[in-house]
């Protein structure tokens, strides 16, 4: 299956409110395919407006999806920090053990859903700076 619709998948079925923070990689692959067309009757030429608009763009998307990362992190640390806190103090009721324990589970599949955010992003990282890496080797005809 194409990365982009792993991506796509992924982004629809997460939290709505995180859906507009994953690396904006469609957008990414379209400004590649503006830069460096596949026809054959395009003649090869390095365009350094291109090249800067679209690393430009990645530097957005990179820090879009890293400042949304660590305000998440905050937000968890702090999170995690008032869970232990409750956890000391409630040591005694068995109802509010309980009630705690739930929260912890759904804290802790919160913090998996931050980590495939991470992983979902970073591999869409990968694959659009190795295309880009590709895109220019075949516009130049040299490797880098």
């Amino acid at each position: 299956m194409k990365f982009w619709k792993i991506l796509k998948s992924q982004i629809e079925q997460t939290l709505p409110e995180w859906r507009d923070q994953f690396l904006s990689y469609k957008n990414l692959k379209k400004q590649l395919k503006v830069m460096c067309p596949k026809d054959a009757l395009t003649p090869p030429r390095l365009d350094a407006d291109e090249i800067n608009h679209f690393l430009h763009l990645l530097e957005l998307e990179i820090d879009k999806f890293n400042a949304f990362f660590v305000d998440k992190e905050e937000e968890y640390i702090i999170k995690w920090k008032e869970l232990q806190d409750r956890v000391a103090k409630v040591m005694d009721s068995n109802v509010e053990l309980m009630s705690l324990g739930r929260e912890i589970v759904d804290f802790h599949g919160e913090m998996v859903l931050l980590e495939n955010y991470s992983a979902l992003n970073y591999t869409g990282l990968v694959k659009i700076i190795k295309k880009y890496d590709i895109s220019l080797t075949v516009k130049t005809g040299m490797s880098q």
